[in-house]
């Protein structure tokens, strides 16, 4: 089989002009749970809605789709239309998990990972030598790394849209290879559905007359850059074979998590905010955030119903204290629809983006009351970074002095 075949695995495929690789995985949610039941695999499956949402279905699998499920259905039509549809609650929680393993294992493929949606990039550069100029025993390497179950598919192109596209038409289990010279030649006769522009913008390109990535690309850049913006001017340059488009590798972040099993799920707001409390000063007890600040808290809790909760916050301000981010997660978890509607088995905190705290500069026109708290917090910080007194304030000596040196002197500013 010619390597460029959708589908072929030989034993040797030579190395082509490919440098990035794509590795997607359709209907990512619903190929998760079939890691805890196998046996789900080939049956109708359809993923619900979680608490707050509009009780619709939100993807469903091929095989509910032969039987006439779609996403937009709702919840309560999809046993009528197949009475062995199975419907699964999201799971963010185990979702994340899953995808943030198999990250970790494909980094030892490939330095240069990045996750995106239902697709996963790979840098390939630097890697012929690593691989013997090899594809195959690369793959080979992407499957181990990646469990069967969630049925990848992969492509290998010169950029990542084309990779993209490559792994969408691969055949299941398959590898689709686009050498850098075929890259237009390969994009030329595809819809236009494979570019990121919205619905209705592709509508009106097809009310145009154009309906393939060649038919976009025939036109002049400066016309569709002025009819359609920079979407447009980012979809000619795609459709066009142009991508310079850089991948950008997941940071390593040192996780601050702790987390606290139930034996009696949570189910009220007050025992929940001890909880988050008890967290937290676990949290900020880590060495990792000595001297340094979070600016976004995850929580994931596993709920007594079997489903999972997860929630991101953003601090308004990089917060350095347990109190003051217990304050912040207070506030919003007591906001209407924050916290889930079943009880909570288990319970998990992770602090991110972490950095140096931010200065801040408060109003000059709040009371005195209000002023000395936070610049005695800021005192406080700074003792503890540098070990001694950095903040000085101005007090009056001898006002009579004619020499101005004599009337101030900066005292050390003690909280």
């Amino acid at each position: 089989m010619h390597p460029h075949d959708p589908g072929a695995n030989p034993s040797h495929v030579p190395w082509p002009a490919v440098s990035v690789a794509c590795i997607w995985l359709p209907q990512f949610p619903l190929r998760v749970e079939l890691l805890r039941h196998p046996a789900w695999d080939g049956l109708p499956l359809v993923l619900g809605a979680g608490p707050g949402e509009r009780k619709v279905v939100q993807l469903c699998s091929p095989e509910a789709a032969r039987a006439g499920i779609f996403p937009g259905l709702p919840l309560r039509e999809v046993l009528t239309l197949c009475r062995e549809a199975i419907i699964i609650q999201p799971d963010p929680v185990r979702i994340a998990a899953v995808l943030d393993e198999t990250v970790a294992r494909l980094q030892r493929v490939s330095p240069a990972v990045e996750p995106a949606d239902e697709a996963i990039f790979l840098d390939l550069r630097g890697l012929r030598t690593l691989y013997h100029d090899d594809l195959a025993r690369l793959e080979r390497a992407i499957r181990t790394a990646v469990p069967p179950p969630l049925r990848p598919r992969l492509g290998a192109a010169a950029g990542k849209f084309a990779a993209s596209v490559a792994a969408h038409l691969a055949m299941e289990f398959g590898l689709r290879v686009v050498p850098a010279p075929e890259t237009a030649a390969f994009l030329a006769p595809l819809p236009l559905s494979h570019l990121p522009l919205l619905p209705e913008t592709i509508q009106r390109l097809k009310l145009l007359g154009l309906h393939t990535m060649a038919d976009l690309a025939a036109l002049p850049f400066p016309a569709v850059q002025a009819e359609f913006g920079p979407p447009g001017a980012r979809a000619w340059r795609l459709a066009s074979g142009q991508d310079a488009e850089r991948l950008i590798p997941r940071r390593f972040r040192p996780p601050v998590q702790t987390s606290l099993r139930f034996d009696d799920p949570l189910a009220s707001i007050d025992a929940i905010l001890i909880a988050v409390g008890e967290l937290l000063g676990r949290a900020f007890a880590h060495p990792l955030l000595q001297n340094r600040a979070a600016r976004q808290a995850r929580l994931r809790a596993l709920l007594a119903d079997g489903t999972s909760w997860e929630r991101l916050i953003t601090f308004k301000d990089p917060v350095v204290s347990s109190r003051t981010a217990y304050l912040a997660l207070k506030a919003k978890l007591q906001l209407p629809n924050g916290l889930p509607l079943a009880p909570l088995e288990e319970l998990a905190i992770e602090l991110l983006e972490l950095s140096g705290e931010a200065a801040r500069q408060p109003s000059l026109f709040l009371t005195r009351a209000r002023q000395l708290a936070p610049i005695a917090e800021a005192a406080s910080h700074l003792g503890t970074r540098y070990g001694r007194t950095t903040l000085y304030h101005a007090m009056e000596v001898e006002p009579w002095s004619r020499i101005p040196e004599r009337r101030w002197a900066l005292v050390p500013y003690e909280p």
